[in-house]
């Protein structure tokens, strides 16, 4: 359309357009009549308001011009709800063109009609349907699927009243492709609630043998409804995979994506085939991550990481392919910096450690991350460490601020792993811990000086400038400068005498930081109660550190990975915490358990939820007070109490006994998505039946018994005189999982629990634990 349209109206101009439309002789000519409608979407495109014109448009319908019934059916569609009155004049036009001879006018008049989304049109709507989708045109049946789809959306239960799934479920098979493929996309979005289109043998086998046939888009959606599907058998599952191998040849990054979770997910419950399919997909992968499309690359490199994640070894001797080359944005590079550590070992440690250093020079934020690089290779690999600590130390001399502050950051992480290494670090530290200036920084020279400061002469000295200005740092820095005076104060008693009376008046003082307050107190009172007992306490032995807590989130990986192809993987978290989109919880996770293609569905439990725990409440009434006793016998820690959790449920309390030798482990973990594969992956099952004394425990009282004996709960609830249970553990002999269905009738307190065993040689322990923790109610 040229761009003249798309001026600013003059005033009264609309009004103009409504006299043109209302001339005859205007409207017997094409050309005007053309030029007219596409002034009037113009104007509409801009914004301005030309919904006045409604019943004028709507006589204008009545051309045999194609390029003037395509504007005017855009116009209708656009202010069909503005104008609901008058939008109905125009369905005796549409429902004329849905039977026009031409393809292209019937295909466009039934498009339009659905897209009034009007639900006073569904009763014509529905036959217009019926004859759209058995048309002899592929575009007609076409748009007749999609318009199935508005349909929903009008009316969802005069969708399921015709039983229009049924008839989409048929068209899947139609000879013409896009005909399927818009079949198969307005299924996926009408079964969205239940979690996407079933995925059985009947539905996928023909979509995957004519998968050549789908233009890139048709690939991805039948891609994505088989990653859900199940075979029945290796036989099947190989068949599958061979007929879309080609597709990991493809040029379009999204297909090869969407084939790469198809592979993964069949293969899961097979280790060797999974590594070995993994083996086939790195060099597509690879190839893909060196597109021209920074943003592609960026996307597949973020599917790489989570490969990587899980089989290291696979791409250990590709580790070049993830050097940083200068002209990449700094996404890219950040990337490729955490699979370099992914990939880091023994052998190939050194050059890496060398390839990170020379990041230094780049941008900050890269030079930060090179940084943190190097320290989390150093913690990796013993071998390392010394050359590590060398090429941190020569970041010092720099004389960058950021750089040395993020040094003495990792440089502390190393030695809370390698205590031994501080003779190393110490003397090259000292002539820059007075001038760090970042809290970060400062808040890592603090604990290198409350850790190692009898070794540092200025130490007392570098403090007492701290706490001078201790009302003006951050609350973590005020952490660590009470922490790190209070280890120096042993240390160095005479120098640091008052400096922590000082540092203590300060902290307790200041309520504006709670907790550092709170340490403070606690501090000043185990002074009070035994100086040489605090001192054994805040100066002891600590254990050296096997892995920081940040590398070991699994669970949090396993549901990134079940999530693959999607933005799960670029953000790093899984979908449930950054969509506002949530499936419905789904009481009864194992409908089904004897169905070879389905397992449990998804479902959430507040024990494996993303969100943070319940606020843990430990309440006393009387002010504690502390008697000293000439010898006291250690005693296990008291159990935080969720009082919260003591009112949701009601019953008999039930007192548990935890067994001195578990062969459980007490704290398993295993989320809801992996719960589903493993159920439907697991065929042999055993049953155990007990009579429990009525009345019988309230659903959170049978949850307690089993949780002290490591079988943890992933859903439960109580419903028309059932509760229902959903258990696993895990084996402190091979770590195999348990899994349990549990079904208990309120009334007779008859129980049957349905057991399935990664290791079925340990199901008679396990139904003894079981029996155990039933003992008090049986």
């Amino acid at each position: 359309m040229p761009s003249n349209y798309f001026v600013d109206h003059k005033r009264g101009e609309v009004n103009e357009l409504r006299g043109q439309l209302r001339n005859p002789k205007l409207m017997r000519d094409p050309k005007k009549q053309r030029e007219i409608t596409k002034k009037v979407i113009a104007y509409m495109t801009l914004g301005i308001d030309v919904s006045k014109l409604f019943s004028e448009m709507i006589m204008a319908s009545h051309t045999k011009d194609l390029v003037i019934k395509k504007m005017i059916y855009l116009y209708l569609c656009n202010y069909a709800q503005k104008k609901k009155d008058l939008a109905v004049l125009a369905i005796n036009t549409l429902r004329k063109d849905a039977k026009d001879d031409d393809p292209m006018i019937r295909g466009l008049a039934l498009r339009s009609l659905c897209s009034l989304q009007l639900p006073s049109i569904v009763e014509y709507v529905i036959p217009l349907l019926r004859s759209g989708i058995k048309d002899a045109s592929s575009y007609v049946r076409k748009t007749a699927a999609m318009g199935c789809g508005r349909l929903f959306r009008i009316s969802p239960d005069s969708f399921r009243a015709g039983k229009w799934g049924d008839a989409l479920r048929g068209m899947i098979t139609d000879r013409e492709a896009s005909v399927a493929i818009n079949a198969l996309n307005t299924l996926e979005e009408v079964e969205r609630e239940s979690g996407g289109l079933k995925a059985d043998a009947k539905t996928i086998l023909p979509l995957v043998k004519r998968i050549r046939e789908f233009n890139e888009w048709g690939q991805c959606a039948v891609l994505n409804v088989a990653s859900r599907f199940t075979p029945t058998n290796q036989q099947q599952m190989f068949g599958i995979m061979n007929h879309l191998d080609h597709l990991l040849k493809h040029s379009n990054c999204a297909v090869v994506l969407a084939t790469t979770k198809v592979y993964l997910n069949f293969t899961i419950n097979f280790p060797k085939v999974h590594k070995a399919v993994i083996q086939r997909l790195k060099v597509p992968l690879l190839t893909l991550m060196s597109s021209s499309s920074f943003e592609l690359a960026y996307t597949v490199l973020c599917h790489l990481r989570v490969l990587v994640s899980r089989a290291p070894d696979i791409f250990l001797k590709d580790y070049k392919h993830f050097y940083c080359r200068h002209n990449e944005p700094t996404s890219i590079k950040k990337i490729k910096q955490d699979i370099i550590v992914a990939l880091a070992e023994d052998s190939n440690a050194s050059e890496l450690l060398n390839e990170l250093s020379e990041y230094i020079t780049d941008n900050p934020q890269i030079a930060k991350q090179a940084v943190h690089s190097i320290g989390k290779i150093a913690v990796k690999s013993e071998e390392a460490v010394d050359e590590g600590i060398e090429l941190l130390l020569s970041f010092i001399d720099i004389g960058t601020d950021f750089i040395t502050a993020t040094t003495c950051g990792v440089l502390k992480d190393i030695l809370r792993k390698f205590p031994d290494r501080y003779e190393d670090v110490i003397p090259s530290l000292q002539k820059v811990l007075k001038s760090v200036e970042s809290p970060e920084g400062r808040a890592s020279v603090i604990w290198l000086i409350g850790e190692y400061g009898e070794t540092i002469t200025d130490a007392p000295y570098i403090l007492e400038t701290l706490i001078d200005n201790f009302q003006e740092e951050t609350n973590h820095v005020r952490g660590e400068l009470l922490t790190a005076t209070m280890k120096l104060f042993f240390k160095r008693p005479p120098e640091l005498h008052k400096m922590l009376g000082r540092v203590l008046k300060a902290a307790v003082e200041d309520t504006n930081f709670v907790d550092v307050r709170d340490q403070a107190l606690f501090y000043y009172r185990l002074l009070r109660l035994d100086p040489h007992e605090a001192g054994r306490i805040v100066n002891c032995e600590k254990a050296k550190v096997s892995a920081f807590a940040e590398t070991q989130d699994s669970e949090i990986n396993d549901i990134i990975f079940e999530e693959f192809n999607s933005l799960s993987v670029v953000y790093s978290k899984p979908a449930a915490r950054f969509t506002t989109y949530r499936r419905p919880e789904i009481k009864d996770p194992v409908s089904h358990p004897g169905s070879p293609a389905q397992g449990p569905p998804r479902v959430s439990s507040p024990s494996r939820s993303l969100k943070s725990p319940p606020m843990q409440i430990l309440h006393t009434e009387t002010p504690l007070e502390v008697k000293r006793e000439p010898e006291v016998k250690a005693k296990p820690a008291p159990a935080t109490i969720d009082i919260l959790a003591s009112l949701a449920d009601e019953g008999p309390e039930v007192e548990t006994s935890i067994p001195s030798n578990p062969t459980l482990l007490l704290k398993p973990k295993l989320a809801a998505q992996m719960y589903k594969k493993k159920w439907s992956g697991l065929k042999q099952k055993n049953v155990f039946n007990a009579k429990l004394r009525t009345p019988v425990p309230g659903v959170k009282a049978i949850e307690s018994m089993f949780r002290p004996r490591g079988i943890d709960t992933i859903a439960s609830g109580a419903k028309g005189g059932l509760m229902k249970f959903y258990f696993y553990a895990q084996s402190a002999k091979d770590s195999s999982f348990f899994l349990v269905e549990a079904n208990l009738e309120i009334a007779s307190g008859k129980l049957v629990a349905t057991i399935k065993a990664e290791n079925t040689s340990l199901i008679s322990e396990f139904e003894a634990e079981i029996k155990s923790a039933l003992s008090g109610v049986v």
